[in-house]
């Protein structure tokens, strides 16, 4: 034992080594160096609940350099923490986590404040490495369950699966496909309603595998690069995903209308087949805020370019979208043709922006333009000189730029992609595209954001892109790529995105209706009625026939025009959430062990999700399906639209038919919401109608331009609600107002849902408000209240609230007085 400590590690030269004994360890700064042997181990407190572990085998720490991690992390204020030697152990311990790293050999545990233990090395391996290749083995406990990882088609829980990151062109992919798109090396794991997580920041090929091959550890590796990773405390899920989006961002607020419905397909062709659908969408009075276009715009698949016959006057075309209430988001993919003459590719040449191989000349692949080149967005002057390209298109009246086969995908190779040998600039400390590929699609989508940003001053970009790596989010949205039209793509698309909103990935959809084939007229219905609930929710495919909302006959066109309809009158609260998710980095579309990580066998909770804070959702994924089974987190439920009560904690079956969407309010919920608009730029809102669920809760609304940076200086309005129900009152309050009354409703409609009996009174801060019929009597201005017996619903209008303004509903005296004289719904039962 004595002979292994002075080495580095525990095994012999050649093959893999796993790190030996501290013989030493010291301060550096806000970092305590382990040294074992010839390697070094540096633990750095990031946060009391962030800790940082780097390894060096040979001791010598390279460039600290991430493409994650925010530039403002490695300037906040490190926290206090202290260094205590006991029995063989050394700790790091800080307000939240006692590090324990064993001297003989070098095993690091996580433990929490009150010395419960969190996560450990396993004994027999720890820190691994053999050449280039480096490995961590954690211990695998029986709870253990695994989620995140971003974009992946396996089950919402990883326990058990051996997976890539390596962002690759799976046209096609089906549930076990891997890797995918995206590259999102944060795993959240949860033991018993505890959770932790481990974000491995390593941009090369990496693996992580949760119990495939060992019962006993699970492990994460890579094939190249620094052995980097950070332990991030919870003990809840979302003090996790809080926390890990502390160093990787959050996603930036979205333009409102980036929230509307998004129709696309592979391609609408010509100026005058987007001004059909355009006119059809407006004819047939389906909402629609964004009309895409993809690579048949371009003359030649040119990048930057329009065909000069079939889009021959774009600006003229744009400006006619623009005054019917669409926007227009045009696809931009990163392969170059190479071709002298073509305006991208002589500047790109001239500033040297193109990748080279290891010979040095440009290196030439094939893409849809034929030869082409690709740009090294690993260099800044790169990023900036394809930024500085969208200038035309912005000019035109482009809107949203869709940044795709940006892996990058290389039609050359058999493995989908650019040589390995291919050199980046890296940021200056150059690499070969092992180290670059995973960023590849994130630093494009950066050049993207940025240019438009530059471009257009003061306005929010917004960018969709298919590859990505974490942190991603600060720049882009992101689709799971080419999908299918069936009903197993429908259900996987639900842990997928699930897994994606954990890893950070907030606004993030999957093509509804599915990319490749065509949906059955039902399979499209349940796909739009569960894209309402996508935080990205787009139409798209590459089928010859159509796959509009409307295609699928007049009866399902309804069906498909109510889904739509939900998803603006919902966009208030939509557009809360993701002002929330903007400031937290909490997500919009949650796993269910999100919000309540003790719910039995949560894990298996894949095809339920909340949609923000107060709404659960189980869709209908069975085709033909006359019920829907699921299990209802803890709690009082009540059904969005009539109110029913459900009791949490059990499963629970419903009847459904084409129509049914399984929606759920938290009791005491408080739901911005507001009338149908046919886009989002249609009308301002001036009445906000607020539903208001039995019990005791509380709500929130932002409120803004929706589409400038304008509420980072005090333009926008917040504003915090209560709902406090007792035996004989229900009290609703608006406690907080911040911002600006410029972005305030003029008017409130608050809706009690679920009040059996009339109140005997209604009233605004102690003030009575007179009563009112329901139905065309209350439109408009009027001022009051009324009852609906019918929907058991009170309705109060009532002009600007102000901080600490409340409504008063008194249910002491209230009885039941039926009026109804006929069917029509404005002359329903009241009081």
């Amino acid at each position: 034992m004595k002979q292994r400590a002075s080495k580095s590690s525990e095994s012999a030269a050649g093959g893999w080594q796993s790190i030996g004994t501290v013989t030493a360890f010291r301060q550096e700064g806000d970092a305590l160096v382990l040294e074992c042997g010839s390697a070094r181990v540096r633990v750095t407190p990031i946060t009391d609940e962030i800790i940082r572990i780097r390894l060096s085998p040979d001791g010598s720490f390279g460039r600290d350099h991430s493409w994650a991690v925010l530039p403002e992390v490695s300037q906040r204020r490190r926290p206090q923490w202290s260094v205590e030697e006991i029995d063989g152990h050394v700790d790091i311990v800080t307000d939240a986590i006692r590090v324990r790293v064993s001297k003989p050999p070098c095993r690091i545990a996580f433990h929490d404040a009150d010395g419960r233990l969190i996560s450990r090395d396993c004994p027999r391996k720890g820190m691994t490495w053999d050449g280039d290749e480096i490995r961590c083995y954690k211990t695998l406990d029986g709870d253990d369950h695994f989620f995140g990882l971003g974009e992946k088609g396996s089950p919402l829980d990883k326990r058990g699966a051996a997976l890539v990151n390596w962002n690759h062109d799976a046209a096609e992919h089906d549930p076990w496909t891997d890797p995918l798109y995206q590259t999102h090396p944060f795993a959240l794991v949860l033991n018993g309603g505890r959770a932790h997580g481990i974000f491995f920041d390593n941009t090369w090929r990496s693996f992580f595998d949760f119990g495939k091959t060992s019962r006993s550890s699970w492990s994460f590796g890579a094939d190249g690069g620094e052995l980097n990773y950070y332990f991030i405390a919870g003990p809840k899920p979302s003090d996790v995903v809080q926390r890990y989006a502390s160093l990787v961002g959050t996603p930036h607020l979205p333009p409102l209308w980036a929230l509307g419905y998004q129709q696309c397909r592979w391609s609408y062709d010509s100026a005058r087949r987007v001004r059909q659908i355009a006119g059809q969408f407006r004819r047939r009075r389906i909402p629609c805020d964004t009309i895409y276009i993809d690579i048949d715009y371009m003359d030649g698949f040119r990048s930057f370019t329009w065909h000069p016959k079939r889009f021959a006057q774009p600006r003229k075309l744009l400006k006619e979208l623009a005054g019917k209430g669409f926007r227009l988001v045009a696809i931009v993919d990163p392969g170059i043709k190479a071709e002298k003459g073509y305006f991208v590719y002589d500047s790109g040449v001239a500033g040297d922006h193109f990748v080279r191989g290891a010979s040095g000349d440009l290196y030439i692949g094939k893409v849809w333009p034929g030869e082409s080149v690709w740009p090294d967005y690993t260099r800044a002057a790169t990023r900036r000189w394809w930024g500085d390209l969208y200038k035309r298109l912005l000019e035109d009246g482009v809107t949203g730029i869709w940044n795709d086969m940006n892996e990058p995908a290389d039609f050359s190779f058999a493995d989908g992609t650019v040589p390995l040998s291919v050199r980046h600039d890296n940021d200056g400390q150059p690499c070969d595209h092992r180290a670059a590929h995973n960023v590849y699609g994130m630093q494009m989508a950066r050049a993207t954001f940025e240019g438009m940003q530059r471009l257009r001053p003061g306005v929010r970009p917004f960018v969709l892109t298919r590859a990505g790596y974490s942190g991603v989010q600060r720049y882009a949205a992101v689709w799971t790529g080419d999908n299918l039209s069936s009903w197993e793509h429908l259900r996987m698309s639900i842990p997928m995105l699930l897994n994606m909103s954990l890893s950070g990935v907030v606004f993030c959809g999957a093509d509804i209706g599915g990319f490749r084939g065509y949906p059955s007229a039902e399979l499209f219905t349940r796909w739009l009625q569960l894209g309402v609930f996508y935080p990205l929710m787009r139409t798209h495919t590459a089928g010859g026939r159509e796959q509009d909302p409307w295609a699928f006959g007049k009866k399902h066109e309804a069906y498909n025009r109510a889904a739509i309809e939900l998803r603006y009158v919902l966009l208030p609260y939509l557009y809360s959430e993701f002002a929330h998710a903007a400031k937290t980095g909490l997500p919009v579309l949650r796993p269910v062990l999100f919000d309540f990580p003790d719910h039995p066998k949560v894990h298996r909770c894949e095809h339920e999700f909340m949609f923000g804070r107060q709404v659960f959702v189980a869709p209908v994924v069975q085709e033909g399906a006359t019920s829907r089974k699921f299990s209802l987190p803890a709690g009082e439920w009540y059904d969005f639209d009539t109110a029913d009560a459900r009791a949490g904690g059990q499963e629970v079956e419903i009847p459904v038919t084409i129509e049914t969407i399984p929606i759920f309010a938290r009791a005491g919920a408080i739901i911005p919401t507001r009338e149908v608009r046919q886009h989002t730029g249609e009308k301002a809102l001036k009445e906000l109608t607020l539903i208001v669920f039995p019990g005791s809760g509380r709500g929130a609304f932002f409120n803004d331009d929706g589409s400038t940076y304008e509420y980072t200086r005090g333009r926008f309005v917040s504003e915090e609600y209560t709902v406090d129900a007792a035996r004989d009152v229900t009290t609703f309050r608006l406690d907080a107002r911040e911002g600006s009354e410029e972005f305030s409703p003029k008017t409130y409609v608050i809706e009690f849902r679920g009040v059996a009996r009339c109140p005997a009174a209604v009233a605004a801060t102690g003030q009575p408000l007179p009563q009112r019929k329901p139905g065309r009597q209350f439109s408009g201005a009027a001022i009051g209240w009324c009852y609906d017996t019918r929907r058991q619903a009170v309705c109060v209008r009532v002009q600007r609230l102000g901080r600490g303004d409340s409504i008063e509903l008194l249910l002491r005296a209230g009885r039941v007085e039926k009026k109804g004289r006929g069917t029509r719904r404005d002359k329903v039962a009241v009081c």
